[in-house]
């Protein structure tokens, strides 16, 4: 009879730790939610903090929403100084951490570069220009007259400002510290832009491996 009555009590006790643990399981599920292909399911994560600049995890973007793929943070190396210039993040409406996904992706994507410093509209102007001239390698029949009207959309920016490039459908607006100031209409220039950042000779291998999310920054949590 006592090994019975132990018996039963081990059943009971069996039950009643895996109806717990199920319990548990189901309420951690409600509280913490699931991701899939990086993309929250819930709640939004809480913002990244790179050089004092925050990353929200998602955006939303003519009824999409966007999360972050990846960031990094410009340097220039003057006279053996580290300059940091902008911190500069990509954000997606899936994970990519290949330059074909990216090109092939037909979905919105957006990239901001907020500034660490400011630079007169002059400074502004020949960055982009050196930059676009260095990096990029589609080329098509109206890439010099897109070029030129893309850079021009671009002014003076303050520390802390941001310049936003964003790509909906064939458009690729510019957004200049939260103001609209125009777009290039057509594919092509959407792929010439990428390819500034993620073609044979980028802004810099450190950062095209940040915004594919290859190599994090050092970013905490706020």
């Amino acid at each position: 009879r006592n090994s019975l009555v132990t018996f039963r009590t081990n059943i009971m006790n069996y039950r009643s730790s895996s109806l717990f643990y199920a319990t548990l399981f189901a309420t951690l599920s409600l509280v913490f939610p699931y991701e899939t292909a990086d993309c929250l399911v819930g709640e939004s994560k809480p913002a990244y903090v790179l050089e004092g600049i925050q990353l929200p995890h998602s955006k939303e973007i003519d009824g999409y929403t966007l999360f972050r793929n990846g960031e990094g943070v410009r340097r220039i190396n003057f006279m053996g100084f580290d300059i940091k210039v902008y911190v500069a993040s990509f954000w997606t409406y899936n994970h990519f951490n290949t330059v074909e996904e990216i090109m092939a992706c037909d979905k919105p994507k957006r990239f901001d570069f907020t500034f660490l410093r400011g630079f007169g509209k002059g400074k502004v102007t020949a960055a982009w220009s050196r930059q676009l001239d260095f990096s990029v390698t589609h080329d098509y029949e109206t890439y010099a007259e897109d070029r030129d009207a893309f850079i021009k959309f671009f002014g003076e920016i303050v520390e802390g400002g941001t310049e936003s490039v964003i790509m909906v459908g064939d458009d690729t607006i510019v957004v200049d510290q939260g103001v609209e100031k125009g777009k290039i209409v057509g594919k092509d220039f959407q792929k010439a832009f990428l390819s500034m950042l993620f073609g044979e000779k980028p802004v810099t291998d450190e950062l095209k491996s940040g915004l594919l999310g290859l190599k994090r920054s050092n970013v905490s949590t706020s």
